[in-house]
């Protein structure tokens, strides 16, 4: 706590730190009273005057956060899309380099480029069938009598030589 000195001077002043005392004369302190309620009247002025200025500029600071956060949000915004067009080139260009169709490449899963060719190398080997099926299981082969009677197709002119015959000998 700071320690005042106080002096009281020949004419009846008091001064404290070595500024006078207006508080010990009556005449004194109703002027500084005075002084101070005008001081206080012109500082409440400026501050009624300031308040609009503040308060729109409160206003201001807040749409700049606003805009602030929309633009925030439209970049992220971009980052995603941005983001998934990569993959999809990624997706796209391993699909083509490893000869699969479009309905194949969008079976692909992984996100990096590494993930999508092991995915897509897995994927190209299911649909291989294996040319050693395994002890205990035997090798498909076609049926090629399979969806017919079982004898070859004549050829056209014969066919047509054969109804002809049928037709007209019976």
């Amino acid at each position: 706590m700071p320690h005042f000195d106080s002096v009281h001077t020949a004419d009846g002043t008091t001064l404290k730190d070595g500024v006078p005392s207006s508080w010990d004369d009556p005449t004194a302190a109703r002027a500084e009273i005075e002084r101070l309620t005008t001081e206080l009247a012109a500082n409440a002025a400026r501050v009624a005057e300031l308040e609009p200025a503040a308060a729109e500029l409160h206003q201001l600071q807040e749409a700049g956060k606003t805009e602030a956060q929309r633009l925030t949000e439209r970049a992220e915004a971009a980052e995603r899309l941005a983001e998934q067009a990569r993959g999809e080139l990624i997706r796209t260009q391993v699909a083509n380099a490893k000869g699969l169709t479009e309905r194949q490449a969008a079976r692909l899963i992984g996100t990096t480029r590494e993930e999508l060719e092991a995915d897509a190398d897995a994927f190209l080997s299911d649909l291989t069938p294996a040319a050693d099926p395994g002890p205990g299981r035997p090798l498909m082969q076609p049926d090629p009598t399979q969806g017919s009677s079982g004898q070859r197709a004549a050829d056209p002119a014969q066919m047509f030589a054969g109804i002809l015959h049928n037709t007209l000998h019976h």
